[in-house]
C-alpha cells in the first residue's frame, strides 16, 4: 500500500499546491508583482512581434448589451466594429467569395457578442435542416467562429450556428483535436429573411476561461453556403491552414476590465429512475439528488466537484460486432469528464495505448456502470503551463472494494505551437490490486513550415507499476506528420512491452510485447470542372513481436478517392493482409480458426452522396479473402431530412463469412427518428438491434433546455429480447432536471 498512498498524496498535494501558489497570489499578490508584470510585458511585445501581419480588429465596449433575437435591430449594432472581408478557401482558393457576410463584435463586462449578416442572392434556396442542440450541422448553411482566449496559439473555444439557429460549440484542443462533446453555456439565435439570414451571438465571460492580463484574443471565422459547398474564412485562408490551426488565427484587440464575478457555478439536479429487470424479476426505484460545482480559483483555472453523478441522460453507445482479436475502443460521453479533456491529452495518442481513458472510470468488468460517489478536478492554464488533476473515489462493486483513482497531467508550452508535458495515475477501478502509471511527452507543431505548410511530432514514453508484475512494463513511441492539402504524410512507431498494464488508461493487446509500425501518404490533384478533388494514396500497418515476427500486417493501396463540388464522394481501395495466430482464434460461438499464417486481400468501394440534398446514401462493400475462406461485407445508410423539424436514418451493416471450420453471419440493424419542436426542444429515438447478441435496444430521449444551463431529460431504455418475437428484457425511465446558478 506504500506505493498507492505516495501517489495519492503527490497528486493531492499538488492540487493544494497549485492552489496556493496560483490561486491565492492572484488574488492578493500587489506587493510582489513588480517582476511578474514586467516579464508579461516583455512576453506580450514578443507576441507581439510574432502576430504581425494576421488580420486584426480593435474592439469595442459597449454600455448597452444587444437583445439576442436574430434580427440585427438594435441600434447599437450600427456603428460596432467589423472584421474585413471574407476569403474563399473552397471551392477556389484565395478568390472572393459569391455571397458577402458581415460580422460585427461588441464586448461589454459579461459579455462578447457577435452579430452576423449573411447575405444570399438566392435566399429561397439556403439549407437549413438541422434544429437541435449540438447536431451535426455540415447539411447546413452555417458559421463558425473560434476564440482563443489564452492566446497560446494552440487551444480555443469553437462555437457554430446555422440559419435557423441550431447551435454547437467544442473545443479545439493542440490545434486540431475537436472535442464536441463540451457544452458550454450560451445565447445564439438566427432569422432569415429576403437578404439572406442574419444570427446574434452572446458569450457569457463566465463560460469561457481567459487570461485576464491579456488585451489581444485569437479568433477567426468561417463561412458556409451549403448548396454551392463554398467555404470562406477571414484569417489565413488557405486550404492548409483551416479554421482548426489556431496558430493562423486573427485577432481580436483591446479587450479589457472584463469580469467572471464570483468564478461560481452550482449545478443541483435531480434523478428518479425505473428499472425492471424481466429476465431476472427484480425492479427498483431510485432518487438520486447531486451536484456538480465549478470554481474559477482564477478566470483561467477551474475546480470541479461532483456529488453523486448521474449519467443518465448520456446518449448510449453504438452496437458493434467484433470480429477482431483486440477490443473495440468506444468514445467518452459524459460530461463532467469532457470538460477540458484535452489537457489530458497525451503524446498524440488517439486510443492505444493510452495512459488515462476516462471510461474506465464508473464502468465495471463487463461495461456495468458503478456509482461514483465523488469527484473533484483542477483543469486550466497557469500563463504556460496546462494544468489537469482529477481524483474520483468510486463505490464497491461486486468483490471490487471501494476504490479511489487520481490522474494528474502537466504540460508546459514551448516553442510556438509545441508542449513537453508529464502524466501519472492511480488505482484500479476493475480489480483490488494496485496500478500505478507515469509517463512523458513532446508534442511538436509548426504550421509556417516551408512557408504555409503544416508539420507536426510527438514522441512519448510510459511505464506501469502493478501488483505481481514487473518487467517489460513500458511503452513508447515516435510519429511525424505532414497534415496539408496537396501532400499528406504521416509515418510512426511504437513499442508496447508484455507487463504495460494502464488500468486507467486503454491498450488492446495487453500480455504481449509488440512494435507497431504505420505509415499514409496522399497525393491530391484539384481538376478543374465538376469534380473538386481527386486522391490516391497508400498506407501501410504493422505490428510484430520483438523478434519482428509479423503478428498482423496491412498494406491498403487507394487507387481514387473521388469528391465532387456537390460532394458526392466515390472511393476504390485494394488492401494485403497478413495474420499469425499464434493460438486458435473462435471468432464466432463455434467457429474456431487454427493457429498459422494467413493470407488475403480484399476490394472496397465506397459511395456517398452529398449531405446538402434532402435524402442522401452511403454505400459500402467489400468483398475477398479472410483467413482461410472468404468474406462479404455490406453498408448501407439512408438519411432523410424532410424538414428543419424531421430527421430519420437507417443503417445496415452485414459481414457474411464463409470458413472451413464454419458459416455465419452478423447483422446490425440502426434507425434515428427525430423530432425538433424547436432548437431547445427535441424528441430523438435511437432503434439498434445485432443477431450476435440477439437483443434489440431502444433509447428515447426528450430534452427540453429551459434556458443554457437548465434542462430537464426524460429518457426511456427498453430492451428485448428477439428470437421467436420480441420479448421484453429491460426496462428503464429516467426522470433528471439540472439547474444552474452562477455567481
Amino acid at each position: 500500500m506504500y506505493r498507492r498512498s505516495v501517489f495519492i498524496s503527490a497528486l493531492r498535494s499538488a492540487l493544494i499546491l497549485v492552489s496556493i501558489l496560483v490561486g491565492t497570489p492572484l488574488r492578493a499578490q500587489q506587493a510582489a508583482t513588480i517582476d511578474l508584470v514586467a516579464e508579461t510585458q516583455r512576453l506580450m511585445q514578443e507576441t507581439a512581434a510574432d502576430l504581425a501581419g494576421f488580420p486584426r480588429l480593435l474592439m469595442k465596449r459597449t454600455d448597452v448589451a444587444p437583445v439576442i433575437d436574430g434580427q440585427l435591430g438594435d441600434a447599437v449594432w450600427q456603428d460596432a466594429p467589423a472584421i474585413g472581408a471574407l476569403t474563399q478557401v473552397d471551392p477556389i482558393e484565395g478568390a472572393a467569395p459569391t455571397e458577402k457576410t458581415v460580422v460585427r463584435l461588441l464586448y461589454d463586462r459579461d459579455h462578447i457578442y457577435v452579430a452576423i449578416r449573411c447575405f444570399d442572392s438566392e435566399p429561397d434556396l439556403i439549407i437549413a435542416t438541422q434544429m437541435v442542440r449540438d447536431a451535426n450541422l455540415d447539411p447546413d448553411d452555417r458559421v463558425e467562429m473560434v476564440f482563443d482566449t489564452f492566446l497560446d496559439r494552440r487551444n480555443a473555444f469553437f462555437f457554430q450556428i446555422n440559419a435557423v439557429g441550431a447551435k454547437g460549440d467544442a473545443l479545439i484542443e493542440n490545434s486540431g483535436n475537436f472535442n464536441k462533446q463540451w457544452d458550454g453555456l450560451w445565447h445564439g439565435k438566427a432569422a432569415r429573411d429576403d437578404k439572406g439570414w442574419t444570427a446574434e451571438i452572446a458569450l457569457p465571460f463566465q463560460t469561457i476561461s481567459f487570461d485576464p492580463k491579456n488585451t489581444t484574443w485569437g479568433f477567426n471565422f468561417e463561412r458556409f453556403i451549403r448548396r454551392k459547398n463554398e467555404k470562406c474564412q477571414w484569417s489565413s485562408p488557405t486550404r492548409n491552414t483551416g479554421l482548426f490551426q489556431i496558430g493562423e488565427a486573427g485577432l481580436l484587440e483591446a479587450i479589457q476590465d472584463i469580469e467572471q464575478g464570483l468564478g461560481l457555478e452550482f449545478r443541483p439536479f435531480l434523478s428518479l429512475t425505473y428499472r425492471s429487470d424481466q429476465i431476472n424479476d427484480r425492479d427498483s426505484l431510485e432518487f438520486d439528488p447531486g451536484a456538480d460545482i465549478f470554481y474559477k480559483i482564477t478566470p483561467e483555472l477551474t475546480a470541479a466537484f461532483t456529488v453523486n453523478t448521474d449519467f443518465a441522460e448520456a446518449e448510449v453507445d453504438e452496437r458493434r460486432v467484433n470480429l477482431g482479436r483486440v477490443p473495440l475502443f468506444f468514445p467518452e460521453k459524459r460530461d463532467f469528464f469532457l470538460q477540458d479533456a484535452g489537457i489530458f491529452a497525451f503524446g498524440g495518442i488517439r486510443s492505444d495505448p493510452l495512459p488515462f481513458f476516462s471510461r474506465r472510470i464508473g464502468r465495471g468488468r463487463r461495461g456495468m456502470p458503478v456509482d461514483i460517489i465523488a469527484g473533484a478536478k483542477l483543469t486550466g492554464r497557469v500563463r504556460d503551463l496546462n494544468i489537469g488533476l482529477l481524483d474520483v473515489q468510486l463505490a464497491a462493486q461486486d468483490d471490487i472494494e471501494a476504490t479511489n483513482v487520481a490522474v494528474g497531467r502537466l504540460s508546459l508550452n514551448v516553442l510556438e505551437e509545441s508542449t513537453v508535458g508529464i502524466i501519472a495515475t492511480t488505482g484500479n477501478p476493475r480489480g483490488n490490486d494496485e496500478n500505478h502509471l507515469i509517463g512523458a511527452d513532446f508534442s511538436f507543431r509548426n504550421s509556417s513550415f516551408l512557408g504555409d505548410q503544416v508539420v507536426t511530432a510527438n514522441a512519448w514514453v510510459q511505464k506501469t507499476f502493478s501488483e505481481e508484475l514487473s518487467g517489460d512494463d513500458y511503452a513508447y513511441g515516435l510519429r511525424f506528420a505532414l497534415p496539408n492539402d496537396i501532400w499528406n504524410f504521416s509515418a510512426g512507431a511504437s513499442e508496447v512491452r508484455a507487463n504495460y498494464n494502464p488500468a486507467l488508461g486503454f491498450t488492446r493487446r495487453f500480455g504481449r510485447s509488440i512494435r507497431e509500425y504505420f505509415f499514409r501518404a496522399r497525393y491530391r490533384l484539384r481538376p478543374q470542372g465538376r469534380i473538386r478533388t481527386l486522391d490516391f494514396g497508400i498506407s501501410g500497418f504493422l505490428i510484430t513481436d520483438l523478434d519482428h515476427k509479423l503478428e498482423t500486417g496491412t498494406l491498403t493501396f487507394r487507387f481514387l478517392e473521388l469528391e465532387t463540388n456537390a460532394e458526392d464522394r466515390v472511393e476504390l481501395r485494394y488492401q494485403v493482409r497478413g495474420e499469425y495466430l499464434e493460438s486458435p482464434f473462435e471468432i464466432s460461438r463455434g467457429v474456431v480458426i487454427p493457429r498459422g499464417h494467413y493470407g488475403f486481400s480484399r476490394f472496397e468501394l465506397e459511395f456517398s452522396s452529398s449531405p446538402a440534398r434532402p435524402i442522401s446514401i452511403a454505400t459500402e462493400i467489400s468483398i475477398g479473402g479472410f483467413y482461410d475462406g472468404t468474406r462479404l461485407d455490406i453498408g448501407l445508410e439512408l438519411e432523410w431530412r424532410a424538414s428543419k423539424h424531421f430527421f430519420m436514418s437507417l443503417e445496415y451493416e452485414q459481414n457474411q463469412i464463409k470458413l472451413p471450420q464454419g458459416d455465419f453471419t452478423t447483422r446490425i440493424f440502426r434507425a434515428r427518428f427525430n423530432y425538433y419542436f424547436t432548437p431547445d426542444v427535441s424528441w430523438t429515438n435511437f432503434i439498434q438491434y445485432d443477431n450476435v447478441s440477439d437483443l434489440a435496444g431502444i433509447n428515447s430521449r426528450l430534452r427540453w433546455i429551459i434556458e443554457p444551463g437548465r434542462e430537464l431529460f426524460a429518457v426511456v431504455n427498453q430492451g428485448f429480447i428477439v428470437d421467436h418475437g420480441l420479448e421484453s428484457a429491460s426496462t428503464e425511465i429516467s426522470l433528471k432536471i439540472g439547474w444552474n446558478f452562477r455567481f
